[in-house]
């Protein structure tokens, strides 16, 4: 049988281990969040539209580009009204987009075109957007520009 002693020994062992272990565990959850964007786009925020994943596909030239982005609106309905690329303005297919309240759209190459023609947005650098809304504040951002191949090869026209 054991001494009292050693029973005492072994309870506070156990809880210092016990500790340990907890400790352990949340150090794990803390190394798997991420603070920044994981992907080639940057994100930004323009009142309540949230400006998720925004870059610039172009030629090699960089002459034609497409932007590519994901508004998520918090509030009141709004509208996307141009994008200017490295000074170079552009309006999104059709007219104005609509960004619903509470809700996301996107713009890309499947639909809601935005393109750009006659810019100076060399694949590899960085070129200033600004996203201009009807309600919204303008929003700019340095975004990064894409070549149109690999993920990115059916992005252009």
């Amino acid at each position: 049988m054991l001494s009292a002693a050693r029973r005492r020994l072994a309870v506070l062992a156990s809880v210092l281990l016990l500790g340990l272990v907890a400790a352990g565990c949340g150090e794990v959850r803390a190394q798997t969040q991420w603070s920044q964007d994981r992907t080639h786009g940057v994100s930004a925020t323009a009142g309540d539209i949230g400006i998720r994943n925004a870059l610039v596909v172009a030629d090699e030239e960089g002459r034609q580009a497409t932007v590519l982005a994901l508004f998520a609106n918090s509030g009141e309905p709004d509208e996307l009204v141009s994008v200017r690329v490295a000074g170079t303005e552009a309006e999104p297919e059709g007219g104005p987009l609509t960004i619903p309240a509470r809700g996301t759209v996107s713009i890309g190459s499947d639909q809601n075109r935005v393109d750009v023609t006659g810019v100076d947005a060399e694949p590899g650098r960085r070129v200033d957007v600004e996203f201009v809304f009807a309600n919204a504040p303008r929003a700019s951002i340095s975004a990064l520009v894409q070549p149109a191949d690999g993920i990115y090869a059916d992005t252009l026209n």
